[in-house]
């Protein structure tokens, strides 16, 4: 049972380390990840919460005879669900976060929230599955990193909103881009279970929107990184005099210009000054007398 569990979580852990090690700057909290983590596996019971009504409404169903069941059960029963149980948990542990200080923070913490659904989900799938070891293997290169994905994504507008950027299509992309991401995917998922004919061209397909996703979460990751470094870079002085490459400078060339705070310095014209120009009188002796202590 050990190595089955092990099977399932190792992918979790793996990609929770490597977001880790992205936040090299201010690494936040171990025990703020594992937190972030338990409110993701607490997520997967509020999916089931948010599924209920959609049942009773009939828009899932577990009996997918066609690809417009698919393309239904994708939304309703899992994309939609699953990514608003993920925003409500990490709302509601980001909200009195006083270490969400960056603008990768958002991704660390949406992806640990996210690897815990996706833990959870993983271990029900590989402990009841008949085998097991080709189930993990198999979720390990694909389930798991599209929930990292999705997360990713979520986590990267949530960061763009919670810092400054109110306008209303971010506020959307916080959940649609990750609920339209994980609709296409299960999409394709439950499609090829009804048309095994076009197994191949659904799977070439999968494997397109793998690489997509993953390149889009480089790309996004990089672009908070670059901002946060920029954020913590102090600016340059004003007083600071620029360097002079001294092997490359030649003798007959103007010096380069000062910079704009020593432009304003008052400049001292040293050809217009006479040496021959007496001393200014000295001050007159204090009390009236003159400078030999006498009175007038």
């Amino acid at each position: 049972m050990l190595v089955v569990l092990a099977t399932a979580l190792l992918p979790v852990f793996i990609l929770g380390w490597w977001i880790y090690r992205k936040d090299s700057m201010r690494p936040e909290p171990l025990p703020m990840l594992f937190k972030a983590f338990l409110f993701g596996v607490g997520s997967t019971l509020v999916t089931m919460i948010l599924v209920t009504p959609l049942q009773l409404l009939g828009l899932v169903d577990n009996q997918m005879g066609s690809v417009t069941d698919a393309v239904s059960t994708a939304l309703f029963a899992a994309a939609i669900p699953e990514e608003t149980a993920k925003l409500i948990m990490l709302w509601l542990f980001l909200r009195n976060n006083k270490y969400y200080d960056e603008y990768l923070d958002g991704i660390v913490y949406a992806a640990c929230v996210g690897l815990g659904f996706a833990g959870a989900e993983n271990v029900l799938y590989v402990v009841f599955s008949e085998d097991w070891l080709i189930t993990g293997i198999v979720r390990a290169l694909t389930a798991v990193p599209a929930h990292f994905a999705m997360a990713c994504a979520m986590g990267y507008f949530y960061s763009k909103r919670h810092f400054g950027d109110r306008s209303k299509l971010t506020m959307v992309c916080i959940l649609a881009v990750p609920i339209i991401i994980h609709w296409v995917y299960d999409a394709l998922a439950f499609s090829e279970g009804v048309l095994p004919a076009m197994s191949v061209a659904i799977n070439i397909m999968f494997v397109a929107l793998i690489v997509v996703m993953y390149k889009k979460t480089m790309r996004r990751i990089a672009k908070l990184q670059k901002i946060d470094k920029a954020r913590m870079t102090p600016p340059p002085s004003p007083y600071e005099v620029p360097p002079i490459d001294m092997t490359q400078r030649r003798y007959d060339m103007p010096l380069p210009p000062l910079p704009p705070a020593q432009q304003d310095m008052p400049q001292v014209d040293v050809t217009q000054q006479r040496y021959d120009t007496p001393p200014p009188p000295p001050p007159p002796f204090p009390g009236g007398g003159d400078n030999n202590g006498q009175q007038a």
